[in-house]
């Protein structure tokens, strides 16, 4: 499972590859491709940002590394947040009224915005107050299981597949593997960075995680910037 490049944060247009998110998708490829990686498959979500990743980082691999073409699951999509923090934050607000001004320019400020977005997912996490618009954490951990069960059946033992997708949607995978809660969930998210890749071992019905989050192929570059979370 591959996570997608920077997006940008702070535009009209988030899901879209910042040019930061493109050099490390360029980048996730080169590795990938030094690597001598063979993928029986390639998948990923719906998303621009994520359908963007998997493209740049495909176009670095030699021909005959990929041996079908790149499939656009939607099950993979990350979890809508923009409904979920329209519908919450008012409730967050009144629990924490301290955020006022931090909520006043989240838009604009990621430091202010991961102060409040922390809460409003707590919230959405714990289920006490039900979003109005988009999907409950129950639904979303239903669909990406559901995806990843499918993905499992479709292509059965010994295939090497990749996942190109979102910080919220590894940390689910990384639930149905390790089996722990999903406020545990939502707090390796703050920590997926961004084109980082974590696999996973997988036999008829077991996920296994093998390895998290790395970003070994961007922090070789030794260049400052090229590391980040959102």
């Amino acid at each position: 499972f591959i996570r997608h490049g920077q997006a940008s944060f702070g535009t009209d247009d988030y899901d879209r590859l910042s040019d930061l998110g493109l050099i490390q998708s360029e980048l996730t490829g080169e590795f990938l491709a030094q690597t001598r990686v063979e993928f029986d498959a390639v998948y990923s979500g719906s998303m621009r940002r994520q359908i963007e990743t998997a493209e740049k980082a495909l176009a670095r691999l030699p021909g005959g590394a990929v041996r079908s073409s790149l499939e656009v699951w939607p099950e993979f999509n990350e979890y809508s947040s923009g409904p979920v923090i329209g519908t919450l934050l008012p409730a967050v607000l009144r629990e924490n009224p301290e955020l006022g001004p931090a909520a006043a320019k989240m838009t604009e400020d990621r430091r202010s915005f991961q102060m409040v977005f922390e809460k409003v997912m707590d919230l959405w996490v714990s289920g006490r107050v039900e979003a109005a618009e988009g999907e409950s954490f129950e639904y979303f951990t239903g669909r990406v299981a559901s995806g990843v069960r499918k993905l499992m059946e479709q292509n059965g033992r010994k295939k090497t597949l990749a996942v190109f997708s979102s910080g919220g949607v590894i940390a689910v995978v990384m639930m149905l593997a390790l089996g722990f809660s999903g406020p545990m969930a939502i707090k390796l998210n703050w920590l997926m960075k961004n084109a980082s890749i974590s696999t996973f071992l997988y036999n008829g019905s077991e996920l296994m995680l093998s390895s998290f989050n790395s970003t070994a192929h961007l922090e070789a570059k030794n260049e400052a910037g090229l590391i980040t979370y959102r």
